[in-house]
């Protein structure tokens, strides 16, 4: 039988509630997929664990001494795991960890996405599930800034206090935390105020005043200067919050008034002589685009003065400056929105997908039963030990006060288990609705991405593209994505019949030759860096389709022909 390993992974939320995403369970359900198999057998010292670990990065002890095993061991066929969000929450992450697997011929086995198989359906599937599970790690991180917006609203500070004030307890409610004044630094940063609001003292003087005078950090050094800045500059010294764009008057104790504190800006503004920042925008085809001239990567600006934002060739330093015109973001980013109108999936391609959808829902659907069939019994055997409870209250056979501590460990028993049931209810409509967007995807891909977010977009235009070529302000050449070029060729994605009107840029889905533009005598391609020649480009039997309404690309400019109705 073939080798297999096990990966399992919790947060410490999780990990605390002690629930479905166990690593108990995890290993529990990986096991006996392995042993139902009848294919694969774990080897010893093959479950790999990552407790308390977060799965928005790589870096989990657990995750890298897999992929390690994974290099070390030529025998290893097989990595089963609960769920993807197990493995990444990050489409990016997900991807590369993927890529590592397939280089050495290892397959991923998702226990409650049966679906998930490797054929260009199952890759598309696993690519749009990362992207939602990266999502869904979003809209978690969401909720937890709803929560401290709240805190916010409520007149206390919701993150890490400032200088000079500490976290301490409420007097009435030890859980809720507030903030007092530091007694043994406060009159520091008083100091350093007035220190400062005279104009005698540069910010480094200040820090090192208060330094000669015991304000040090935990390391027992000097403030950084950049921390002595944030500490003159925040309006949380006389009571006034600002986060995240909002602002609101705190109840802590202020240590200054707010004309000192606005003296002080304008001494700041003086000494710096009114020094701006640049603002950061949002490019969302970064990476992406090329010069179709000269084959360099576009880079992308904002210019204040005209306030536009342009990408535009990087070519430079001692090469000839590429002479191609900057074209505007919203321009060529309108562009490429409009290539996703013309994308269609061919019926027989998403009644596969419909299938493998409906296959991993109802494995989902029957886990989550199951949990919650366990969950129900263990209520039901609370609810008898209460009533057993009462009954011997009323014969006499325990106190009142026996009675009343079994009954607040029942009820807290059960309030627990309400919970859970509820969550397991939550998963199961969560998966309803990432379902519901990954259908989404192929039935209406301009839609889905027109209404997405930037971070949205970013994971459509991955899972979709690979490179744009640009000349003369519009895209001359586009490289769909390996998964896409693949759904391509397999005749199971074609572009519509309107793209014939329109005399789009050509695509290109066979990159069996590869091509590069020849600038001087030296190959500048970043496709092919050590290939010696012109741009060629390979003349592909063009695809095939039995589509009425749709129609086939050559990899020649502009060139589409009708498929046969």
């Amino acid at each position: 039988m073939e080798h297999a390993l096990i990966y399992c992974r919790v947060s410490t939320e999780e990990q605390a509630e002690d629930g479905h995403h166990s690593l108990a369970t995890q290993l529990k359900l990986c096991k006996r997929a392995i042993e139902e198999s009848n294919k694969f057998k774990l080897i010893d010292d093959g479950v790999f664990e990552d407790p308390g670990r977060s799965a928005t990065n790589m870096n989990r002890p657990g995750l890298q001494d897999m992929l390690l095993k994974i290099q070390d061991d030529k025998t290893i066929r097989a990595v089963f795991i609960q769920d993807t969000d197990r493995l990444a929450r990050n489409a990016l992450d997900h991807m590369q960890i993927k890529a590592i697997m397939k280089k050495h011929d290892v397959e991923l086995f998702s226990v409650s996405q049966p679906g998930i198989t490797d054929s260009p359906e199952g890759n598309f599937m696993d690519l749009v599930i990362a992207g939602v599970n990266q999502l869904q790690s979003q809209i978690t991180s969401r909720k937890t800034l709803k929560s401290l917006e709240q805190k916010f609203w409520e007149g206390w500070w919701p993150t890490g206090v400032a200088v000079g004030y500490l976290n301490a307890g409420e007097p009435d409610d030890e859980k809720k935390r507030i903030i007092i004044v530091d007694e043994e630094r406060a009159p520091l940063i008083q100091e350093a105020f007035k220190m400062y609001v005279t104009g005698d003292y540069s910010v480094f003087e200040v820090r090192d005043a208060l330094y000669k005078k015991g304000f040090r950090t935990h390391a027992d050094k000097r403030l950084a200067h950049s921390k002595m800045i944030e500490i003159l500059k925040n309006p949380f010294y006389y009571g006034e919050m600002r986060w995240r764009g909002l602002v609101n008057t705190g109840k802590h104790k202020p240590l200054i008034d707010k004309d000192l504190w606005e003296r002080v800006q304008l001494v700041m503004a003086e000494h710096n002589r009114y020094a701006c920042r640049r603002q950061k925008f949002n490019f969302i085809l970064r990476g992406l685009t090329f010069c179709a001239n000269c084959g360099q990567r576009y880079t992308a600006e904002h210019h204040p003065k005209k306030n536009k934002s342009y990408y535009h060739c990087n070519r430079s330093g001692d090469q000839i400056k590429c002479q191609d015109k900057y074209v505007e973001v919203w321009d060529i980013e309108q562009q490429v929105a409009n290539l996703f109108k013309y994308i269609e999936f061919t019926p027989n391609f998403t009644d596969r997908l419909v299938t493998k959808i409906e296959k991993i829902y109802s494995g989902r659907k029957e886990v989550i039963n199951k949990d919650k069939k366990a969950l129900n019994t263990q209520k039901m055997m609370f609810e008898k030990k209460r009533d057993t409870a009462e009954e011997k209250l009323f014969a006499g056979l325990i106190t009142d006060d026996d009675f009343s501590r079994v009954k607040v460990k029942i009820k807290e028993q059960l309030e627990l288990l309400q919970d859970e049931l509820y969550a397991q209810d939550k998963k199961l409509n969560m998966r309803i609705d990432e379902l519901q967007d990954m259908l989404l995807f192929v039935r209406n891909a301009y839609e889905a991405y027109t209404k997405s977010p930037d971070e949205m977009k970013r994971l459509f235009l991955g899972l979709y593209w690979e490179r744009f070529e640009v000349a003369n302000k519009k895209i001359q050449t586009v490289i769909p994505s390996p998964i896409i070029r693949g759904l391509m060729q397999a005749e199971d994605m074609v572009f519509t019949k309107k793209y014939k009107e329109i005399t789009g840029p050509r695509i290109i889905t066979d990159l069996a030759v590869e091509f590069t533009p020849f600038i001087a005598g030296k190959s500048k391609s970043k496709i092919a860096p050590k290939t010696q020649k012109s741009r060629q480009i390979a003349e592909i039997p063009a695809m095939i389709s039995n589509q009425p309404n749709s129609v086939i690309l050559d990899t020649v400019w502009g060139e589409v022909r009708e498929s046969n109705p």
